[in-house]
């Protein structure tokens, strides 16, 4: 089982709970499961993404979009 940190608290826009919500699994997921699944989603996009970039040391990566 995964060790968790500490509890953290923040606010989101009433449009970001509602998107959240809407992953939940009607209620199946706790909105905190939920979230770290987005979080989890964008580590792996941003590793894979980073990944396939060849970098040259003391080079900062920038986003393409």
């Amino acid at each position: 089982m995964a060790s968790f940190a500490p509890p953290l608290s923040f606010s989101i826009t009433e449009g970001q709970l509602t998107w959240l919500d809407q992953r939940r699994r009607h209620g199946a997921l706790s909105r905190s499961a939920a979230l770290r699944q987005v979080l989890d989603a964008a580590i792996a996009a941003e590793q894979s993404a980073s990944s396939a970039l060849p970098v040259a040391s003391g080079t900062a990566l920038v986003s393409q979009r």
